[in-house]
């Protein structure tokens, strides 16, 4: 897929309940780089909290933290959007970037085909209920309720494998997280499957006392990380210093607290 430089503006970080095509596009190209280095950055046009265009410009908090490593390092960055996740990856395998952000989760089969920085966000799944069902204790409580996800997801296949009714009607579509959180909050639906981050920042900066995170189910930490051209050890190598450096000097929790002001970082 063709990449495209940033696209039209999208209103509301907080809500992104739509893009507004008239608007022109900006220029999202980093100040120039001391030591002549330009690595291409490939994201998704609205993945909020992690990255968004607002406005015409790039916002976010994997944004915030490439920023700042390119302070720390000398280098610049410019960035490119693409339509869809499933477009993130093949970008770096065709050479027509060097880095993907986006909520990309290190595993060891995307390994088999690009590098990883270090992790820049520890995370886990999570399900956000009405409160209603706050005392749930397990899938099988849950079971038939009407559960919003995103279609092809790993939440896609949960909702099909422990929450799906007989014919399955009962699991919902929505194209974004925020859409999933906001029918939730509307009563439209009851359940919502995703990444624990992602839901927290929703519910934290819409105020709302209609949902809660059901305590007694569990999973696995997981990681998100700068996904990198395969091979390519040099800029795997300076985006890994940077990290280290803002860590060290307090910068990333900064960056962090304007995200998630409530929760203690991760």
């Amino acid at each position: 897929m063709t990449l495209r430089l940033v696209l039209s503006a999208c209103a509301g970080l907080a809500l992104l309940a739509a893009c507004d095509s008239s608007k022109p596009a900006a220029e999202t190209t980093a100040p120039a780089a001391k030591n002549g280095k330009v690595y291409r950055v490939v994201t998704e046009r609205v993945k909020p909290p992690m990255v968004a265009y607002v406005d015409g410009k790039i916002t976010g908090f994997e944004y915030d933290l490439l920023q700042a490593i390119a302070a720390k390092k000398g280098i610049s960055f410019e960035y490119q959007v693409v339509d869809s996740k499933k477009d993130l990856l093949p970008a770096l395998e065709s050479g027509k970037a060097d880095i993907a952000a986006g909520a990309i989760t290190i595993n060891d089969e995307r390994r088999q085909k690009v590098n990883f920085s270090e992790p820049i966000l520890d995370y886990s799944a999570a399900v956000l209920v009405d409160k209603s069902l706050a005392d749930t204790k397990s899938f099988a409580d849950l079971k038939g309720k009407s559960v919003a996800v995103g279609r092809g997801t790993v939440y896609d296949k949960m909702a099909a494998d422990y929450l799906a009714s007989g014919d399955g009607k009962n699991i919902v579509y929505y194209d974004t997280v925020w859409e999933q959180v906001k029918n939730l909050l509307n009563h439209q639906t009851q359940v919502v499957l995703g990444d624990s981050l992602i839901l927290e920042y929703y519910l934290q900066q819409n105020g709302s006392h209609q949902a809660v995170f059901v305590q007694n189910i569990s999973f696995p930490k997981e990681s998100y990380g700068f996904a990198l051209a395969k091979n390519n050890t040099e800029l795997q190598q300076e985006i890994n210093d940077g990290l280290e450096k803002i860590r060290e000097d307090g910068t990333y929790a900064k960056i962090y607290q304007t995200y998630w002001q409530k929760n203690e970082q991760r």
